[in-house]
């Protein structure tokens, strides 16, 4: 953990000095794409869901058009699936909730400088901290803690990866689109993991 607060101390002070600074904060809805970690009978892996997001960013400027921007992130990523009985009527529902915390550093294009479409791309870093597996089994549910680690079957707590973005800067408010994927660390054939491609829709504030 030490190393992730150095991390996001580094990010935040990137500049010590720039021609001018914004921070902002942003919140909204996570895409998580692709299938992973098996349904509750084995036969099917659980599809990508509906998940959350929100965080601090830093614009520090590098010219007319272009910044630098840090950001620190909580990331909650989720699979579900929902499974029926036709013979008798049960009911399974499985879901997987992960959390994450992003750190991705983007340098990133504006068309204006205050207002107008804005570009970026750069590394992140995610570090897993909790995760849980729950089953409902016709109305009672049953859970369990996902965890990380570097043991058999486990997923790897940091992973680095790669952030695109592409959005509208409204002056204060902005909103972008984000997609985001793990580069190491990834799935295997007997593994399922949390770290892989995800949409976030983001609406922020500048102070």
């Amino acid at each position: 953990m030490k190393k992730v607060i150095l991390i996001v101390l580094v990010a935040v002070g990137f500049q010590v000095a720039p021609a001018y600074s914004q921070f902002g904060i942003h919140v909204g809805p996570v895409a998580t794409l692709g299938e992973a970690f098996d349904s509750a009978d084995g036969l099917d892996k659980l599809g990508g869901t509906i998940g959350f997001t929100f965080g601090a960013f830093y614009n520090v400027s590098l010219s007319k058009n272009f910044t630098i921007q840090p950001s620190v992130n909580y990331l909650n990523k989720r699979w579900g699936e929902e499974l029926e009985d036709l013979t008798n009527g049960d009911i399974t529902i499985t879901t997987m909730s992960i959390n994450y915390l992003e750190i991705p550093v983007q340098l990133v294009y504006h068309s204006e400088q205050e207002t107008g479409v804005f570009v970026g791309i750069g590394p992140s870093l995610m570090y897993g901290f909790s995760g849980k597996r729950t089953v409902d089994f016709n109305g009672n549910k049953t859970s369990t803690d996902y965890e990380f680690g570097s043991g058999t079957n486990q997923e790897p707590p940091m992973t680095i990866g790669f952030n695109l973005m592409v959005g509208y800067d409204f002056g204060k408010i902005l909103m972008g689109l984000n997609y985001g994927s793990g580069l190491t660390n990834q799935a295997s054939d007997n593994r399922d993991q949390g770290n892989g491609g995800h949409l976030a829709l983001r609406v922020g504030y500048t102070f």
